[in-house]
This record gives C-alpha cells, sequence and structure tokens, in this order.
C-alpha cells in the first residue's frame, strides 16, 4: 500500500501477486526482519509533534500529511474489516486524522512511550465507539480531508482481499506490516537512485525480498556487466543495507529502544503464521 515502483500486493502466505502494483513484498526469508543493527534516532510522530509546536504552519502541515500517507492503509484496512464500505471507510480514515490532530494525540503517545502500532489502533478503537453516528457526521459534511487515498486504494483494496481469512485487528497488524517493510524499500530505491544504482537494485531485487524462484546469479552479473565476484559483494552489501533500513523503520515506530528487536520479531512472526485461512 503505498508507493515507489516495487512489486503488488501479495495473496496467500508468500505468493506472488496476480498482478504488478506499487508495493514491495517481503518473501520467506528468515532473518530479515531480525538482523540488522542500525541505531535508535528518533520517532516518526515525534517529528509531527515538534513540527506542530515550533515550526511554521506550512511545515507542520507537511510533517503532518507525511505522516498520515504513511499509516493510512492499516487504518483503512481495519476500518473496511469492520464492514464498512470503502467511501465510508476513507471518510472515518480522514476523520481519525483530524480528531488526532485536534486533540493533539501524537502528544500524549510521545508521552505514554509506546509502540505506535498498538497506539494508533487503540485510537482508532475509541474513535470508532459511534461508528453510526461518525459516519452521518462526516456525511452531513463534518469531514475533511488530510491525506489523499486515491493513488493506492486500488492495492489497499487488492490486500483486504488477499487478507480475507483475518479479523479486523489481524488484518491491520498484516497491513501494518507491509507499510513498513514499503517505507525501508522505498529508501532503499532512493538511496540507490542517488548512487546511479537504480537498475542495480531492480536486477538484484529478487534475492533481496525472496521468492520461490530466483533468477541465475551469473546472469545477473551479466546483464550488469560486473563479474560475478563483484555481484556478490554488491549482494552482500545491499541485503545488510536493507536490514539496516527496515530496523531503522521499525525503531521509528517505537519510543523505548529497548522494545525495537521485540517488535521486529513480532512483525516478522506476522509474516510466517497469520496468513489467510
Amino acid at each position: 500500500m503505498t508507493r515507489g515502483t516495487t512489486p503488488g500486493t501479495r495473496t496467500g502466505k508468500f505468493a506472488d501477486p496476480p498482478r504488478q502494483t506499487n508495493r514491495a513484498i517481503v518473501k520467506n526469508n528468515p532473518g530479515t526482519l531480525q538482523e540488522g543493527g542500525t541505531p535508535f534516532h528518533t520517532t516518526h510522530w515525534s517529528v509531527v509533534v515538534q513540527a506542530m509546536e515550533s515550526q511554521p504552519p506550512a511545515s507542520a502541515r507537511q510533517a503532518l500529511s507525511d505522516f498520515c500517507r504513511a499509516y493510512w492503509p492499516p487504518l483503512y484496512t481495519f476500518v473496511r474489516r469492520r464492514g464498512h464500505p470503502p467511501a465510508d471507510a476513507q471518510d472515518l480514515v480522514q476523520g481519525f486524522f483530524a480528531d488526532l490532530l485536534a486533540d493533539h494525540t501524537l502528544s500524549r503517545a510521545e508521552r505514554e512511550k509506546g509502540r505506535l502500532r498498538t497506539f494508533l489502533l487503540g485510537a482508532l478503537q475509541r474513535y470508532l465507539t459511534d461508528e453510526s453516528e461518525r459516519v452521518r457526521t462526516l456525511k452531513r459534511g463534518g469531514g475533511q480531508q488530510i491525506v489523499s487515498m486515491d493513488d493506492h486504494l486500488v492495492d489497499a483494496e487488492a490486500a483486504l482481499v488477499a487478507t480475507g481469512g483475518l479479523d479486523d485487528v489481524g488484518s491491520y497488524d498484516r497491513a501494518w506490516v507491509q507499510t513498513v517493510v514499503d517505507r525501508a524499500w522505498e529508501r532503499l530505491q532512493r538511496e540507490f537512485a542517488a548512487e546511479g544504482k537504480a537498475r542495480t537494485l531492480t536486477e538484484i531485487q529478487p534475492f533481496l525480498l525472496g521468492g520461490a524462484e530466483l533468477p541465475s546469479q551469473e546472469e545477473v552479473a551479466a546483464r550488469l556487466q560486473i563479474p560475478f565476484a563483484t555481484l556478490r559483494t554488491v549482494l552482500r552489501r545491499a541485503r545488510q543495507r536493507y536490514r539496516d533500513v527496515l530496523r531503522d523503520e521499525v525503531a521509528r515506530t517505537i519510543t523505548n529502544p529497548a522494545q525495537v528487536d521485540e517488535e521486529l520479531h513480532y512483525l516478522y512472526q506476522l509474516l510466517l503464521t497469520q496468513s489467510p485461512k
């Protein structure tokens, strides 16, 4: 659910997608979520809080927009799994973000030192306490658009179908994992592009994301016109960098650095065990 030029929505546990979309996929590649060791920095939502408190309105709006664009897919998945049609689900997520801003909820999250994944889910569940009244209010014009969902709504709906055997919380968690993975992959894409190596990443992508059928490394080296030994070095460094970036993305959703490894393990287990029935 989001962004970039990576493969599409998964079906089943680690199956290849039926069509190409704009989402990175993690295959059964043990260790991907658990290795690496980038240092803990700031959380994504603390950036929003700081921007709202100390930066010009335009900067604060941009920080909030970036935050909402990053994390709306799991929230949308949860609301849709509760039985709301797409239009109502979009309105409810937009309303939730507006409520989050108006009530300074993110500031409270920063003080409580928790996981963004569970904090947002709990806040959304409270917001939806009276779902029917929320929908009526939004339909009367009480809502506002905080983030555009149009570009990736098809991906979000496809992911919903792919997790049809899960309940609302299970679907939310699976969508959350995919969101974190997407953000990590997009960062890696930007880094390779900045070094003029976008084609290299495209060629080695299967070796980083995993899959049942991998291309021949010899053939990839030939296409890139580099020695086979050089390709092996490129792969080793790229895998390490991907693990580091993925770990950093998870760390940005945790206020307590001591909980990062625990969250990584939980997300990895989700990929292995919470497949649709």
